[in-house]
């Protein structure tokens, strides 16, 4: 997985560098973006090959950042990060999101669903 790079959105520091530590070690490029703000300027300056989202962000609905982040970057796979067991994917399955990684996760079990999610978009490029 050398050379790919992540964008994790999340308002919770401990997430965010939780989640970088467990990529990096991985050998995957990882940037943080605390506010949608601090992401929108992340993926408007770099391309990503992955954004993994915080479905319950403080200043915007992760609904309205994906579509902007979309007309940015339309290609870029994105993946709902949530605590909410009974998130309803229909919406966000409408606006491009390819899947959900629920919280609180196990380190292996993140890792292959990223994994998953890094070889999809590697495979879409093709």
């Amino acid at each position: 997985m050398n050379e790919k790079k992540v964008l994790v959105i999340d308002d919770e520091d401990f997430i965010r560098e939780l989640v970088k530590d467990f990529l990096e070690l991985d050998g995957v490029q990882c940037i943080g973006a605390e506010t949608s703000t601090d992401a929108l300027e992340e993926v408007s300056n770099q391309a990503f090959d992955l954004i993994l989202l915080d479905r319950h962000l403080g200043e915007m609905k992760a609904e309205d950042l994906i579509i902007r982040i979309k007309e940015i970057r339309e290609d870029v796979p994105i993946v709902i990060l949530t605590g909410d067991q009974h998130c309803d994917m229909g919406p966000l399955e409408a606006l491009g999101v390819e899947g959900v990684i629920f919280k609180p996760f196990q380190v292996a079990d993140f890792m292959k669903n990223v994994k998953k999610y890094l070889d999809l978009e590697t495979r879409v490029k093709k």
